[in-house]
């Protein structure tokens, strides 16, 4: 796993590595859509991934997410990072190599679709491969919360939205509480 990424606020995050967070895109993107391309591993550690990195994870605390991949922000890259105040990782080129048990529907929702939160099916536990930003082979297992960002993280990388995952009753049920939602904070403010 990568370093603890552990900053106490946006602006000792862009001081401590002189960058500034990256735009987030919204669901129609059409990066979304698109599968990225394998990442030239053999450049890393370099600057240039490691301000990447950097700024994809200031983008990820700052909008208060768990996971965001490079091609939400724009960036045609197969790099995504995970985190909370307990961990931080840097996936490059990331694959599932092995999967355990049966598909659980688990709600999820994305930083790209502000306030949609649906049922999507997902592994509990999964085997995965990925590179960290400083060129690691890194081979783990994930499990809980863990394997299901990985997963959907994943998916961005392969082009794959979530919402594409749900059932379309669900999808439906879920847009129309996102609409409420957005009321209710248009209407607050």
């Amino acid at each position: 796993m990568s370093e603890m990424f552990t900053i106490n606020t946006e602006q000792d995050i862009a001081k401590k590595f002189e960058v500034q967070p990256l735009p987030l895109y919204g669901e129609d993107y059409f990066m979304l859509r698109e599968s990225m391309p394998e990442f030239d591993v053999s450049i890393l550690p370099s600057e240039v991934t490691s301000k990447l990195i950097d700024r994809l994870k200031l983008t990820l605390k700052l909008y208060s997410g768990v996971g965001l991949s490079a091609n939400q922000c724009g960036v045609k890259a197969r790099i995504f990072v995970m985190g909370s105040n307990d961990f931080s990782m840097t996936c490059i080129n990331p694959t599932i190599t092995k999967t355990y048990g049966e598909l659980v529907k688990l709600n999820e929702g994305c930083l790209s679709s502000p306030g949609l939160y649906v049922k999507i099916p997902r592994y509990e536990t999964i085997d995965v491969e990925y590179y960290d930003g400083t060129g690691n082979k890194i081979t783990t297992m994930l499990e809980g919360v863990t394997a299901q960002c990985f997963q959907h993280e994943l998916d961005h990388m392969n082009g794959i939205h979530f919402t594409k995952l749900a059932g379309d009753a669900s999808l439906l049920l879920a847009r129309q509480r996102q609409t409420k939602l957005i009321k209710k904070m248009k209407k607050s403010m």
